[in-house]
């Protein structure tokens, strides 16, 4: 069984099937055996690195219900700034997105596909450090060094990918088994147990400490993985461990390299109307488009229109934005669009293309997360959340052909306003399709025809260096300069438009000031749940402590997520998820503990 050895290889009877002869030309054997090879094997990790922008239920190998949101969203999701607004009925077992008192089965399938999909990552990583290391590698250089080079790049991106899963495993399951080898039909286990987190960490930061050591800060192009990212995600493990001097020494290089910066001024393909910077970052990823602010993005293109398509279904767009065309007034939008009359489209296709793709509302932004950014009164000037950064307008095709505001009885339909069912504790699912929801992630199909379909098919942008600049001022603030702490935050707010915080506010107010910047700058692409288990487990800290920053700022920020009954002020609850069921019970060589709670 799969499960049975960690869901990590393949049973003994497969293995030896498929040493028949003649082998397939990509069969591992053929490929790992030059850099071109390698470099393919590093191409598909980073194919599933993007799977993290999948919908759950499609990640699974048979016909299993999942859920119908992306992974990202679990990993974001009924944390201080999100609740779940359109779950549908698979997801009513996790009626607002993981609060734990909605968790009736800790067998579901969601459990299972993400703890797979991240060891099939560690496992494929595993495979190729170890077949890097056989010495008949063509590794296409001129020169030793030439070949020590390749070699040294390729273990980097591999060595990054594996710490890229354990992070999310450890933010996600806790302490979990610790694999660093390849899992072979001759390896097979069922005695693992759960490693320490602090020791998965360790490797974890050996094998960040090499990428950033061995990639540029910068690649050829930022699709591709980088010593920025490794600098990255090695100051947030140095965070994590209470080193916050050894994170500002990892991420100095990056945030003060002249290669990386924000982008302050209008750019790209097509630039926002009125003029937001910040939503051009989103829109026009690349270095080629100019953007020096992305550190990493994936590659998407939309099979209809493209050569060579990558038609995976993610899933990222309808996670976030809300399902606008299921409410009962907003729908009687654009229903004079020459298009919709003339009979060329349906309504919903017409909709969706006039209002940046459709959405389905899996998870909206808590109220409270949305009135953060009126701190200091700058809500109206912060151009993270007005248009066209978040949906507070719907447009519509007049009988003209013209895109204009859709109005009713004078006003914008799109409100905050708390109604009953939001607050009805009984309720699986709140359905309000007339809440904001971020433009980070529209996407109109180039295909009108497509234009009501689920998928998103732009680049998607994964890392930014805002997000490194956050880190780097709460190492400075951990580490006890307040003042150059204050000063990177503020790179951020003046950036969005901004006035500045000053150091007096970060000792007043701590590290919810900078959680609180976090909000604001990386909403809805932020993964909001690792960020504050991260922060409630600093310095020895329990995560299911009731008045730590997950539980707390959830009761103060989430008016749904946070309320009493869904567990936020419940001493013990767990945060982190169960260990998928399927695993504890084929690892019949050991007895696995389920995480304390459930």
């Amino acid at each position: 069984m799969i499960a049975g050895a960690l869901v990590l290889s393949m049973s003994c009877s497969e293995a030896e099937f498929l040493k028949e002869e003649p082998r397939d030309n990509i069969y591992a054997e053929n490929l790992l055996v030059d850099y071109a090879g390698f470099q393919s094997m590093i191409t598909a990790l980073q194919g599933e690195m993007r799977n993290e922008y999948r919908r759950t239920d499609y990640m699974a190998n048979d016909d299993r219900s999942g859920m119908p949101i992306s992974v990202q969203g679990i990993f974001a999701g009924g944390a201080d700034n999100s609740w779940g607004n359109n779950i549908g009925n698979t997801g009513a077992k996790f009626s607002f997105v993981l609060q734990p008192a909605d968790i009736k089965r800790t067998d579901n399938d969601l459990f299972e596909v993400i703890f797979m999909w991240l060891y099939k990552i560690v496992n494929t990583a595993n495979m190729v450090i170890s077949r890097a290391g056989n010495e008949d590698v063509k590794w296409g250089g001129a020169t030793v060094e030439e070949n020590q080079a390749n070699k040294d790049r390729i273990l980097s991106q591999a060595c990054f990918a594996r710490a890229w899963a354990y992070r999310h495993l450890t933010y996600t399951y806790g302490a979990v088994p610790l694999s660093t080898e390849e899992i072979t039909g001759e390896n097979y286990r069922t005695d693992w147990e759960r490693d320490p987190v602090s020791r998965i960490r360790e490797l974890m930061k050996a094998d960040l400490r090499f990428a950033a050591e061995h990639l540029p800060l910068r690649a050829a192009n930022n699709n591709y993985i980088s010593g920025a990212m490794a600098r990255h995600y090695l100051g947030e493990l140095y965070l994590a461990t209470d080193q916050p001097d050894s994170a500002i020494i990892a991420m100095k290089p990056l945030v003060e390299s002249s290669e990386y910066a924000l982008m302050t001024a209008p750019f790209g393909k097509s630039p926002a109307s009125p003029a937001c910077p910040f939503i051009d970052v989103f829109t026009s990823p690349s270095y080629a488009d100019g953007n020096k602010e992305v550190l990493y993005y994936f590659t998407l293109a939309e099979p209809t229109v493209a050569a060579a398509g990558i038609p995976t279904d993610v899933w990222i767009k309808s996670t976030w934005k809300n399902y606008y065309s299921n409410d009962g007034t907003i729908n009687k939008s654009n229903l004079q669009a020459p298009e919709y009359t003339g009979g060329a489209l349906t309504y919903n296709q017409v909709f969706w293309l006039n209002n940046g793709g459709k959405g389905t509302a899996r998870l909206s932004p808590s109220l409270g997360a949305i009135r953060l950014y009126s701190y200091k009164g700058m809500g109206a000037r912060d151009m993270r959340v007005n248009e066209p950064a978040m949906a507070w307008k719907i447009w519509e095709k007049n009988a003209d052909g013209n895109r204009v505001e859709f109005l009713s009885a004078g006003k914008a339909p799109i409100d905050t306003v708390l109604t009953a069912v939001m607050q009805d504790d009984t309720r699986t699912t709140v359905q309000n399709y007339k809440w904001p929801s971020t433009r980070k992630w529209d996407y109109t199909q180039q295909v009108q025809s497509s234009g009501d379909i689920d998928p998103t098919y732009a680049d998607l942008v994964y890392l930014r260096l805002s997000d490194t600049y956050l880190l780097y001022a709460e190492a400075l603030y951990e580490s006890g300069n307040t003042g150059e702490a204050a000063a990177w935050i503020n790179r951020v707010r003046q950036r969005a438009g901004v006035v500045d915080i000053s150091a007096t506010d970060l000792v007043a107010e701590g590290l919810d000031l900078i959680l609180d910047e976090r909000s604001r700058e990386l909403l809805c692409e932020e993964e909001r749940r690792h960020t504050l288990i991260r922060v409630s487990q600093k310095k020895g800290g329990n995560e299911r402590a009731v008045d730590n920053y997950f539980k707390r700022r959830t009761r103060e920020l989430n008016e749904i997520a946070g309320r009493d009954a869904r567990g936020m002020n419940t001493p013990g609850l767990p945060v982190l998820l169960p260990v998928p069921v399927i695993f504890i019970d084929s690892n019949t060589g050991r007895p696995i503990e389920q995480n304390p709670g459930y």
